[in-house]
């Protein structure tokens, strides 16, 4: 349907006001028993000094970060998911990194195209329809941002996006939470 309004030119996005760290953690939040289920673990870094909240769509934002978690998990048999969010002198920036099986250089060329995969051996063992990434590039697009993927075969991939949510009139930044030291507990995680 999303990949319907957007070949159509009718896709709408919200101008709201939001709370970025929320929205970020239940996006993460949402996948993490995926995630558990297989072993990987799944954390998510914001930097302390971005703005709490901001003007954007944070249903569209969601979106876009549980596909590129949700393909993380996919494609990771082992090791971790780091989902990374900091502010850049214009724009925000996030960052899904993952220890999965990686993507050559041929086939990163095509993942942000509709009805394509990287390989049919890949479609084949994971499933999907090859829409996912081709409705996030549009997304981020539509938000007025650009989106890429760093990636080596065997050694896993980041995809990363940027996009500019601006800052409402009035503007609070969360202050970063103090350091609690932990020398001589015993903690469990």
């Amino acid at each position: 349907l999303d990949f319907s309004k957007i070949e159509a030119g009718k896709l709408e996005l919200e101008e709201i006001e939001f709370d970025l760290r929320d929205c970020i953690e239940k996006s993460v939040a949402l996948l993490a028993q995926q995630a558990h289920m297989k072993g990987i673990t799944l954390t998510n870094l914001m930097q302390p000094d971005m703005p709490n909240r901001l003007l954007g769509d944070p249903g569209r934002l969601r979106q876009i970060i549980i596909n590129l978690l949700g393909n993380a998990i996919k494609f990771t048999h082992q090791g971790e998911i780091v989902l990374s969010v900091k502010k850049l002198p214009e724009e925000s920036s996030v960052e899904v990194a993952d220890t999965g099986i990686g993507i050559s250089p041929k086939d990163q060329a095509k993942l942000f195209q509709p009805y394509n995969q990287a390989k049919a051996s890949t479609a084949h063992r994971y499933g999907g329809t090859g829409l996912g990434l081709a409705i996030t590039k549009e997304l981020v697009e539509a938000m007025g941002g650009h989106i890429g993927v760093k990636s080596e075969e065997g050694k896993g991939s980041v995809f990363w996006f940027a996009i500019n949510l601006r800052k409402p009139v009035t503007v609070s930044v969360a202050p970063a939470p103090a350091p609690i030291s932990l020398q001589g507990l015993r903690v469990l995680v």
